[in-house]
């Protein structure tokens, strides 16, 4: 029976043995980590190399990739796929950049088929896992949403994020904008649109997608609160809003990552399936067809 990338967990992912005496990465090891008799103590772990910019980086700013039985290069964004992977910073235009200088046929030192949009695949796919954090954030109430509810959790003290929809109505967005800078301090930082200073909010996700993520209507105004199911959360959105962010500010801020969401069908996204391979072998990466 076939499991999903998040059900295979450690076990789906080969062992690292030890590495030879020249160094070379064993099979089972991920391209870009360093080789055992170069690790310092913490560094075992903690780092890999992008393939693009040769900076070593936590795992939490990379992407994986790894290859299907078909030679595909496929996005692991849970890091969960078998097989050897490479990583490349979590970033729209970096990923494109390592399909355009074919940076992954170099990777893996092997012929490999890199779909023509590959880039807009991973965006899709941290976009599906954050709305699918923000449904198991509200099963659990982690979540409150509408003008008046979300101003009483902030007055309350018990609001982690604001989340307002992208093309909402700006006139509610800053009473509540208002309210979270006042209680959070000007030290905050932005990660909404441009012109909203001060608190941080969350302005990624459009109102039909907040209503499918949060199964009511007319969703503008939410906001995650403080508990451990919300910063699990809240990390799944910010992961998402890094990866567009070059796209935002190449736009000057005012265009939502235009290209990338003109053409997105919400239904098929939310029904998307994350990368596995099945009985057969076969590539099941969303919105990828198989070679």
């Amino acid at each position: 029976m076939a499991r999903h990338a998040h059900e295979l967990g450690s076990r789906g992912v080969a062992s690292a043995p030890a590495a030879g005496r020249d160094g070379a990465c064993p099979e089972g090891r991920d391209i870009g980590s360093p080789p055992e008799h170069a690790r310092g103590p913490k560094r075992a772990k903690s780092e890999r190399s992008c393939i693009v910019t040769r900076a070593l980086l936590p795992p939490d700013q990379l992407i994986r990739f790894v290859l299907s039985p078909q030679g595909v290069v496929t996005p692991d964004i849970r890091r969960a796929l078998p097989g050897r992977g490479v990583w490349v910073t979590a970033n729209k235009d970096r990923v494109a950049e390592a399909s355009r200088r074919k940076a992954f046929a170099r990777a893996f030192k092997k012929e490999v088929a890199v779909p023509v949009d590959l880039a807009d695949e991973v965006d899709a796919l941290l976009r599906k896992d954050a709305l699918q954090a923000l449904s198991l954030a509200n099963k659990a109430g982690a979540v409150t949403s509408g003008f008046e509810k979300t101003r009483s959790a902030l007055e309350k003290g018990e609001v982690l994020i604001l989340i307002e929809a992208s093309d909402g109505s700006p006139e509610g967005r800053r009473k509540l904008v208002g309210l979270l800078r006042r209680g959070a301090g000007s030290s905050a930082v932005s990660i909404g649109d441009a012109g909203v200073d001060g608190p941080e909010i969350i302005a990624s996700f459009t109102s039909s997608e907040l209503d499918l993520a949060l199964g009511r209507p007319h969703v503008i105004h939410a906001a995650l609160l403080r508990a451990p199911v919300g910063d699990f959360a809240l990390a799944r959105c910010l992961r998402l809003h890094r990866f567009e962010l070059i796209e935002k500010h190449a736009s000057g801020g005012a265009e939502r990552c235009g290209a990338a969401r003109k053409n997105r069908n919400l239904n098929a996204n939310l029904n998307r399936e994350l990368p596995g391979w099945d009985a057969n072998g076969a590539n099941r990466a969303a919105g990828q067809k198989s070679v």
